[in-house]
């Protein structure tokens, strides 16, 4: 028994007229490609040169205000209708911090690590994180409202943020 190649011709009945004429437009385009002079195969050298000297544009130093120096936002003396006299700095101005001249400001997540945030005498703000240790004091924990030091074997434990105010009368009955 002889088998048969299934083979059609191509035409509208069996849908094979558009693939046929497809290939045979590959086809011609591949001898095109083929049969025609190709150009040169690499481009002439260009030569060595330096780009163009591009300065930025001068801006001006624009002062930030001093952040840290200020009231904080949640200190009780910011309390609606409190008057408070704002030529008058909060922090002392004889610069003797609790830590060797040095104010403990606050705590701030950073990711997944707590950092607490110092201010030294100079007004720069300082970073610290728990374990590392500063001018001698060793931070060990910081909590929700302070940090624990540890110098020498002295263990000191300074508060940050504002205080609890004081609850009126009113508050305590109606609790």
């Amino acid at each position: 028994m002889k088998q048969r190649l299934l083979s059609y011709r191509p035409d509208k009945a069996n849908g094979a007229l558009l693939p046929a004429g497809l290939a045979l437009v590959l086809l011609a385009g591949a001898a095109l490609q083929l049969g025609l002079p190709q150009g040169e195969a690499v481009p002439p050298a260009l030569g060595v040169w330096r780009a163009p000297d591009r300065r930025l544009p001068a801006i001006a130093d624009v002062a930030a205000p001093d952040l840290a120096g200020r009231a904080s936002l949640f200190s009780p003396l910011r309390v609606l209708g409190a008057q408070v006299d704002t030529s008058v700095s909060l922090v002392p101005q004889d610069r003797v911090g609790p830590l060797d001249g040095t104010y403990v400001l606050g705590s701030a997540q950073i990711g997944r690590v707590q950092a607490l945030l110092l201010r030294d005498e100079n007004g720069r703000v300082l970073r610290m994180a728990a374990g590392t240790s500063y001018r001698g004091w060793r931070l060990l924990r910081i909590e929700a409202d302070g940090a624990r030091f540890l110098k020498n074997g002295t263990s000191r434990r300074i508060a940050f943020g504002a205080s609890e105010p004081a609850s009126s009368e009113s508050e305590m009955i109606s609790e």
